[in-house]
């Protein structure tokens, strides 16, 4: 039969739900600007009834669980794309500043426009006197101007892309730091998630709070996450655990072997001074992904189309020009290349010059007398597979058949290059080359340096530019070597591409300019799958007020009616108390 008592204890169990459904509701509005934070509803069921004879009677109800409002499956989907997003935004930004140092479109900017004009130069020059006439030296003049300002902008252009990389490089050290801190305070998250579920409870702001590190780390690396059946959820990059239950590792930026010393991203335990696993290759989405394609791939590849547009530029127009003279002969030079030991020989690395290679053939130097008239010419063999930089030297000083001194001699100078001088009253050309040394020693050249970061007008002709060669001849009219130079502008010199000099550099900027729409796209594409991810998680885990404000009514007046219920029965138990059970009185 019906307990009085029980039916008090029903009332309670509808005030403590009702109550506990208000303080939910509060709850929920106090955070509804929140970043992260997941709404969350109280879960009621009837109590176990009370059975008596055919007779079921219902004791109330009870708060069976707070739990939180989320989408697993569907968080794991917004981390993968804000880790995508994450990636592209960093290669955009990368490639954004590229672009400004290749800017074609801005008058005087680009690198294209001093190409043109160092062509143009050379034509101007081709077409005055090959004397010291007023005419004459101003093109000199104006060619070397515009040559300083063509190497400037090859460097330039070049040293900012070493900085972008050492930028990306920065970045992996400063993203390192942050992952170690992430991951200590994910670890110290899990274990207050266990322990707040082992009593069967929800930990539903840990876990909030854990979701928020989570997209961070997702953001930062390409990280993947498991949870454990006792809550706790275990982080993995490459392979290795970032954060397993209650423990953390470290990661370590750590300065490679390599010449450029940048970091590799290493992995080891919390208490670690240093890294045991190399993850560097594993890492290749989020921010860190970004950071090491900019710094090993996309902006490597960059450098080295500059290194090889600016060594084509000296080495081709050095073959035209050491073969030709300026208004003065030499009396002496010294190349501007050296090789790294004078006892190897040119075909093996230790003694091959930096920028080309020698093939078999001959060079030939012409000495003159003090009238210009011929005094010899000698013809210098060269076998790259048996010569090496002092068997060259010999053969020079014994080409006239005096090998102690005589017209020509030759020596080692500074850096291991080579020093070429006659004696008093001669002077001496480069008339023939077929073995390409001239161009590798960087003898009688026009550039010197080994490539785009230290391509720069020789400091020969930046000292006397009547070494400046417009001919092959010291012949009235003879302009065939500017002629030449400058018609390199139309040259097919990149055989395997099958383009001119101006053509590999639009090449190039157009590559840059494709490669930065193309991340446009991912751009713009990835944040509008993530907005409506975003959007629809939202809709699921979000604070409605309209919503919340009827709950709070509800359980307001639940509160009330359960509160009224109280009352009715509080009176009938004070009937049965005081109002029965008189007799005798």
């Amino acid at each position: 039969m019906s307990n009085i008592f029980g039916i008090f204890n029903s009332g309670i169990s509808g005030l403590m739900a009702s109550q506990a459904g208000i303080d939910v509701t509060g709850h929920n509005i106090a955070n509804v600007n929140t970043n992260g934070y997941s709404r969350q509803v109280v879960s009621l069921t009837t109590q176990t009834p009370n059975i008596s004879g055919a007779q079921v009677y219902g004791r109330g109800v009870q708060v069976t669980s707070i739990s939180r409002v989320y989408d697993e499956i569907l968080a794991e989907s917004i981390r993968n794309n804000q880790s995508q997003l994450s990636y592209y935004s960093s290669v955009q930004t990368t490639l954004s500043k590229v672009t400004v140092y290749f800017n074609e479109l801005e008058k005087g900017s680009g690198l294209g426009e001093s190409l043109r004009d160092y062509f143009a130069a050379w034509e101007d020059l081709a077409k005055t006197s090959t004397d010291q006439a007023a005419e004459a030296m101003a093109h000199r003049v104006s060619l070397v101007e515009v040559t300083n300002t063509l190497t400037q902008k090859i460097q330039s252009n070049y040293n900012q892309l070493e900085k972008f990389r050492e930028e990306a490089d920065y970045n992996l050290g400063t993203y390192v730091t942050e992952i170690n801190q992430l991951t200590e305070s994910l670890a110290k998250i899990n274990g207050e998630i266990a322990k707040v579920e082992a009593l069967g409870n929800t930990a539903n702001d840990y876990r909030d709070q854990r979701d928020q590190i989570l997209s961070r780390l997702s953001e930062l690396a390409n990280v993947t996450v498991n949870e454990k059946s006792n809550g706790q959820v275990t982080v993995y990059l490459g392979g290795s655990a970032l954060v397993d239950d209650k423990v953390n590792y470290k990661l370590f930026a750590e300065n490679s072997e390599n010449e450029d010393g940048y970091y590799n991203i290493t992995w080891g335990t919390a208490n670690d001074t240093k890294g045991q696993t190399d993850l560097t290759q594993y890492i290749t989405g989020g921010a860190m992904g970004a950071e090491l394609a900019a710094r090993d791939e996309i902006l490597t590849g960059y450098m080295s189309q500059l290194d090889e547009l600016a060594v084509t530029l000296i080495n081709e127009t050095n073959r035209i020009h050491s073969l030709g003279q300026g208004t003065s002969r030499f009396t002496q030079i010294t190349s501007n290349n050296g090789v790294p030991n004078t006892s190897f020989v040119f075909a093996e690395t230790a003694g091959a010059f930096p920028t080309a290679e020698i093939t078999k053939g001959t060079l030939r130097v012409t000495v003159y007398d003090s009238e210009d008239n011929v005094a010899g010419t000698y013809d210098i063999d060269i076998d790259p597979s048996k010569d090496n930089l002092n068997s060259i030297i010999q053969k020079i000083s014994a080409a006239d058949g005096d090998m102690a001194g005589g017209k020509l001699q030759a020596n080692v100078s500074l850096d291991n290059t080579i020093k070429i001088s006659t004696e008093a009253g001669y002077t001496f050309a480069f008339t023939e080359d077929t073995s390409n040394f001239l161009v590798a020693a960087g003898l009688n050249s026009f550039f010197s340096g080994t490539g785009a970061g230290d391509i720069q007008l020789s400091t020969q002709i930046q000292e006397n530019n009547l070494y400046i060669a417009t001919g092959k001849s010291d012949a009235d009219g003879d302009n065939t070597v500017a002629r030449d130079i400058a018609g390199l502008k139309y040259e097919k010199v990149f055989e395997n591409q099958g383009i001119t000099i101006d053509g590999f550099y639009s090449y190039f900027v157009t590559g840059i300019a494709a490669e930065k729409q193309q991340v446009d796209t991912f751009v713009t594409t990835v944040k509008y799958s993530l907005s409506e991810l975003e959007l629809k998680m939202e809709e699921i885990q979000g604070v409605s007020m309209d919503e919340e404000l009827t709950n709070l009514m509800r359980f307001q007046r639940s509160y009330e009616a359960s509160a009224r219920f109280i009352t009715t029965v509080d009176s009938m138990i004070d009937k049965l108390i005081n109002g029965t059970g008189l007799v005798g009185r």
